[in-house]
């Protein structure tokens, strides 16, 4: 498994990475450039696993979750050492799937980013299916505002609107809702 530590103290670093090599040799631990954010170290890298490690809330490594969640999502795990609900929320929110306090040690850490990769896969599977049904939505409204439209200023019955809006999209090798949101901003029509 390839762990990215990301943890501005060079000294709690190694120190965690030693942690964790005691815990499993197999381990790959690796880390960003010095000056390099975690967005570049991730797409540099490409770890399993993004492991953040603080003494205290930070929000600068906050937002640099938050944009490695923007832009290319992955697991996040955050270890801190002080116990923040608010952090906690806000954390979680920015893209973290696994947030823990630690005292002085560190837990057996192998079951932990195991299930957080699997709570990262199933919530980025949820998320991709909730956007594709929300696109077929939208695809719909497009397509019912059209059929609308021709029905009421071409005098085409329902199928026979449908049937149009296919034509065209086989005739320009489009999809239908393509040709849908077009005929609508062609009329002047708000897209739904």
């Amino acid at each position: 498994m390839k762990i990215l530590l990301a943890d501005h103290d060079t000294q709690r670093a190694q120190s965690l990475m030693n942690s964790l090599r005691a815990q499993d040799a197999s381990f790959q631990l690796c880390q960003p450039a010095p000056g390099e954010g975690l967005v570049g170290a991730v797409q540099r890298l490409a770890p399993d696993i993004v492991l953040v490690d603080m003494a205290r809330p930070d929000r600068d490594s906050l937002d640099s979750v938050r944009q490695l969640h923007e832009s290319c999502p992955y697991p996040v795990m955050m270890f801190i050492d002080q116990d923040d609900p608010a952090f906690m929320e806000a954390a979680i929110e920015a893209g973290v799937v696994s947030y823990h306090v630690r005292g002085a040690a560190l837990p057996e850490i192998k079951p932990i980013m195991r299930t957080a990769m699997a709570l990262f896969r199933r919530n980025h599977e949820l998320t991709a299916r909730l956007a594709a049904a929300e696109d077929q939505l939208v695809a719909r409204r497009r397509i019912d505002a059209a059929k609308r439209l021709l029905m009421q200023r071409g005098g085409l019955s329902e199928p026979a609107a449908h049937r149009f809006l296919q034509r065209r999209a086989m005739e320009s090798q489009k999809r239908v809702a393509d040709i849908a949101a077009k005929l609508l901003r062609e009329a002047g029509e708000e897209l739904p």
